[in-house]
């Protein structure tokens, strides 16, 4: 599918409007057709590798939208439902258990990497893999 989205290509460098290719939601994934998003200080210190990320990457983390597809497992949402996204946790790292979620160890591995747990992407501007 070709979506738009706002890149980084460099150590802060402009944000650039571009199109690419989205891949398809895995079994526990769910497409969600983004209304809105913010670029907020986060953002910022990543784009500028003082949260060390991938590049070239999208940024804007603080989105809502519309859920357009769901995976096969997902049972919490369904297509139609307008959600809100923020950060993933693990759930089971120290900070997660006490229900501090905000201060996930984990937070930037699940956040800012780029990837899928699994390792894998989900976008490419032509054969150039986009985080």
């Amino acid at each position: 599918m070709e979506i738009r989205a706002a890149i980084v290509f460099e150590k802060s460098g402009e944000f650039s409007i571009e199109p690419l290719q989205l891949s398809d939601p895995k079994d526990d994934e769910v497409l969600v057709r983004i209304v809105g998003t913010g670029i907020c200080h986060t953002d910022l210190a990543a784009r500028d590798q003082h949260l060390p990320i991938p590049l070239p990457s999208v940024l804007g983390h603080e989105g809502a939208g519309v859920v357009e597809e769901v995976g096969a497992r997902v049972t919490k949402v369904k297509p139609g439902d307008h959600v809100a996204l923020s950060w993933m946790c693990c759930g089971s790292c120290p900070s997660c258990r006490a229900g501090h979620d905000p201060y996930c160890e984990n937070f930037l591995p699940l956040n800012f990497s780029g990837v899928r747990p699994d390792g894998t992407t989900t976008l490419r501007k032509g054969d150039q893999v986009i985080h």
